[in-house]
């Protein structure tokens, strides 16, 4: 979300967002790689749907044979 509002923040300033006049470019790279050190969403929300799929599905679908 900070890197959303930061981003709009960047757009509304124009050249001055993206220069050292406001800070705003140095917010947006500190938010940014603060996201990548949490780690990927995909692989999160993968994780989260393979533990509740695995609660409700057959188990034949998860077998190691296929």
């Amino acid at each position: 979300m900070a890197c959303n509002v930061i981003d709009r923040e960047i757009q509304v300033h124009g050249a001055g967002g993206v220069a050292d006049d406001f800070g705003l470019a140095y917010a947006w790279a500190k938010s940014r790689s603060l996201r990548l050190a949490d780690g990927p969403d995909e692989v999160h929300r993968t994780t989260v749907a393979r533990l509740k799929l695995k609660k409700q599905s057959p188990r034949w679908i998860y077998s190691k044979d296929k």
